[in-house]
C-alpha cells in the first residue's frame, strides 16, 4: 500500500508541477513570482496569492486553480 502511494506521487508531481508552471506564465499582471490559487479554509475557498514554489504543496491538499474568468468556486 505504502509502495503505491509513493508510485502515485512520483508520477502525480510532475504534473502538478507543470500545471503550475502553465498557470504562472498565464497570469498576468500578477508580481513575479506568484500565482492565485483558490485556497481552501473555513469550509469556502477565498482567493490567495502565493509564491510559485509553494503551487504544488497547496495544490496536493486541495486548493484549485481560479477559472478562466478569475474566480473561485
Amino acid at each position: 500500500m505504502q509502495r503505491m502511494r509513493r508510485i502515485a506521487l512520483a508520477l502525480s508531481l510532475p504534473i502538478v508541477i507543470a500545471i503550475g508552471l502553465v498557470a504562472t506564465a498565464s497570469a498576468n499582471g500578477g508580481p513575479a513570482g506568484k500565482t492565485d490559487v483558490c485556497h481552501f479554509a473555513s469550509h469556502k475557498y477565498v482567493e490567495i496569492s502565493i509564491s510559485t514554489n509553494a503551487l504544488p504543496a497547496h495544490m496536493r491538499h486541495g486548493d484549485v486553480m481560479p477559472d478562466a474568468y478569475g474566480s473561485c468556486p
